[in-house]
């Protein structure tokens, strides 16, 4: 017997209703079947509650004569009409057997439409979370374009002010370029060569105008090859008589420089 088979015999069994042979295979099946098992003692609650829940009648005396009446008439039929016990108690049911039948019926329909409502949940879920990284994933790609599009807008600008920063001996190897256009003080820095920093640190950005203190621009990282860009906004006391420069942080950034300079633009 297939899986599905021993399914359909559970209700029967769980009531009793079942041919002797069938409920010895089926009980050789839930020997190894933990899910027929829960399933028959899902069953078999639901038949005792249903079992307790029916009110006991007692029969009245014309119920009691006509069931005399039958017998007599049955005791009256030749041998050849008699129908062996058994196969009357199969073919009869009881009908609050049926009752609890089409119960159990209708329990174990509602726990395949349970199973199906949560299955098809998790894979809302998980479609709603694709989604959601994929849309992620799409605007981050978008801001890389438009920060490519505009940083390539300021580097190839006429009117854009260049300046190159150089190498300290701390990072001799280092170069940066700092472009910014001189009206809406955008900028940008594209660095090389820098060394790859601790996790707990980071590269930051300084304005140092001339007479005043460091003022901090942006943190940022940089590949395996020492190469990032980044976009900036120029303070208006650094457009004119200014030192860029950048030094090593924590990752958070500082208010004031407190490592060691990597790059600096010349002094004015």
């Amino acid at each position: 017997m297939s899986h599905t088979e021993y399914q359909e015999l559970l209700a029967a069994y769980a009531l009793e209703a079942i041919e002797p042979r069938e409920a010895e295979a089926l009980g050789e099946h839930l020997a190894t079947c933990a899910q027929c098992s829960a399933e028959l003692i899902a069953l078999r609650e639901a038949a005792g509650l249903l079992a307790h829940a029916a009110p006991a009648q007692v029969p009245g005396e014309d119920v009691r004569a006509r069931i005399l009446s039958a017998v007599r008439a049955d005791g009256r039929q030749g041998a050849t009409n008699v129908t062996p016990i058994d196969q009357r108690r199969r073919r009869i049911v009881p009908p609050y057997l049926l009752r609890i039948a089409a119960v159990l019926a209708l329990v174990a329909l509602g726990v395949m439409f349970m199973r199906m409502w949560l299955t098809a949940q998790r894979e809302i879920a998980n479609l709603t979370y694709q989604l959601e990284v994929q849309r992620i994933e799409l605007n981050r790609q978008r801001e890389v374009r438009l920060r490519d599009q505009e940083a390539l807008v300021l580097l190839t600008a006429r009117d854009s002010r260049r300046i190159q920063l150089a190498g300290t001996p701390t990072a001799q190897d280092a170069a940066a370029m700092f472009v910014f256009d001189q009206k809406s003080r955008r900028a940008v820095l594209v660095t090389s060569g820098l060394p790859a920093t601790t996790a707990d640190k980071a590269y930051e950005l300084w304005f140092i105008p001339k007479g005043h203190a460091p003022m901090p621009g942006k943190v940022f990282t940089v590949d395996a090859s020492g190469h990032a860009m980044i976009m900036e906004q120029v303070p208006t006391e650094a457009m004119t008589d200014a030192v860029f420069a950048i030094t090593v942080e924590p990752k958070s950034g500082s208010p004031a420089p407190t490592g060691a300079i990597y790059l600096a633009s010349p002094a004015s």
